[in-house]
């Protein structure tokens, strides 16, 4: 299997298009696969087709509990509303939230590393400091009860994943 950062990538992705188009719905995820990952799995930019469950499912756990994590990072964030953050940083740190508290066979560290890195490449000059500051902070308060949960938490997801 490739590395999954296309993976998150391709989700933050999605994640950034319901935030601008206001449209938080299985349907709006959907809409990215047929846009932009229209090809056949195999070839496609995600790297085959675990990848692009891994991308699925990582969309749709955000999608479904998008109030709670946006709650939680709020509440790491010193001086910024979620509203204040620019679209990149906010879809991206939605996105490693939900891996910290609802993956457990991912290390911290690594949903971590994952959103400095692709903020590198997709946020501002500030935005790697910024995510690795709120994300710490996040870890530090949420991960341990999010854990203990998180395989019930998740559990439904794979009814959601199939491609289509």
């Amino acid at each position: 299997m490739k590395s999954r950062r296309k993976a998150r990538e391709a989700a933050l992705q999605a994640l950034y298009q319901c935030d601008t188009l206001g449209d938080w719905s299985d349907a709006a995820i959907d809409l990215y696969f047929s846009v932009f990952q229209s090809g056949q799995a195999e070839t496609d930019d995600l790297g085959g087709e675990d990848n692009r469950a891994f991308a699925r499912m990582l969309m749709l756990g955000v999608l479904e509990h998008r109030s709670e994590i946006d709650d939680h990072i709020a509440g790491a964030s010193n001086r910024w509303s979620m509203g204040r953050m620019c679209r990149v940083d906010r879809n991206l740190l939605r996105l490693a939230a939900f891996e910290i508290a609802y993956l457990p066979e991912i290390p911290v560290s690594v949903s971590i590393n994952e959103a400095i890195e692709i903020s590198k490449r997709y946020g501002i000059d500030d935005s790697p400091m910024f995510i690795n500051g709120v994300l710490d902070n996040l870890a530090s308060t949420w991960v341990a009860p999010g854990k203990s949960a998180s395989l019930e938490a998740v559990a439904e997801l794979p009814k959601k994943l199939a491609v289509g």
